[in-house]
């Protein structure tokens, strides 16, 4: 089975639980997206950074579990990631930082033109297929932007995006240590924001240089800075993220080796007492599928009335075949 490089959020099955939230994910993410990229076009800069201030305030989520601060920094970003030169991003950052030179969101903006300069340079193909003469001026890049977020440390304090920003150059510098510090740092003083353990998890795949071993480690850590409030949610987040970015590890969840489905069953349970949403019951069924939990399966699907999400399933899983498979 193969699966979509896409962040997904998380899922449950428990029989004593209602009908889930009707309210769907794409729609709540659109919303967030579009009144972002509505602030950016008009530059009404006070209200984005507002709006980025609110959402880093107990991290507000959707129905289906997505930090809003992640949406709204996806919209901002999204406007301008086709211009490869960086040049309409980094015009809209300077043009933020002149009209309210305090902004962190601005220069938070500013950190990202490095992205959008190296994507520009390698491409979003595989390494193999990158020319050899692009790697110096892409780790230039790289460097540049840890040094500029370095220099802008204090966005840390007030932004936790500062550090998904850093983790991300960790992971292209090769620089494990960098990434493991600053994951250390990030989630004692942000625990509950998903995205720093996220990241971290992508940083630590096998396609870069990690092990399955160092996902369930990272999974573990969000999963203990969090239990008091989210049980074993953020087991599950961790690892069905883990799954969707490394399809490799499909195959550890259906012979329930490393990822314990025990834990991960029970996650979803705690994670749909927070979000009953229709993603995450989708979530749950694509997850007791490959797992071949027919009962936790059964029960979702009953649950879900209908209402499946074929865009957020794993390519290669699809609903009716595992509903099929276990009759």
């Amino acid at each position: 089975m193969h699966f979509k490089n896409i962040i997904f959020c998380s899922l449950l099955a428990t029989p004593m639980l209602a009908s889930a939230n009707s309210i769907t994910e794409p729609q709540e993410r659109m919303v967030i997206e579009q009144q972002a990229i509505a602030y950016t076009v008009s530059g009404d800069w006070a209200k984005l950074d507002e709006m980025i201030q609110e959402y880093n305030t107990g991290f507000p989520t959707t129905s289906g579990g997505t930090h809003k601060l992640v949406l709204a920094w996806e919209g901002i970003y999204g406007l301008y990631a086709g211009d490869i030169s960086g040049k309409s991003i980094d015009d809209v950052a300077t043009q933020w930082l002149k009209a309210r030179p305090n902004s962190t969101g601005a220069r938070m903006l500013q950190a990202m033109v490095f992205d959008v300069k190296a994507v520009g340079l390698r491409g979003e193909g595989a390494a193999s297929s990158v020319d050899p003469d692009v790697w110096p001026k892409y780790k230039k890049l790289m460097v540049e932007e840890k040094e500029f977020l370095l220099k802008n440390n204090d966005i840390a304090d007030k932004d936790a995006t500062w550090y998904q920003e850093m983790e991300m150059v960790a992971r292209n510098l090769d620089d494990k240590e960098l990434l493991y510090s600053t994951l250390q740092e990030g989630s004692k003083k942000f625990p509950t924001y998903q995205n720093i353990y996220l990241q971290a998890m992508e940083g630590r795949l096998p396609k870069w240089g990690g092990s399955a071993e160092e996902v369930e480690k990272i999974a573990r850590m969000a999963a203990e800075n969090n239990k008091n409030k989210s049980g074993l949610s953020y087991y599950s987040y961790i690892w069905f993220n883990a799954i969707s970015f490394q399809p490799e590890f499909l195959t550890l969840l259906n012979k329930h080796e490393v990822i314990s489905w025990d834990n991960m069953r029970q996650g979803w349970e705690d994670r749909y007492q927070q979000y009953p949403s229709t993603r995450t019951l989708n979530n749950i069924l694509a997850t007791a599928c490959i797992a071949r939990d027919k009962d936790v399966f059964l029960k979702a699907d009953k649950m879900i009335q209908g209402q499946t999400e074929p865009d957020v399933w794993p390519q290669g899983v699809e609903y009716r075949n595992c509903q099929e498979s276990f009759r």
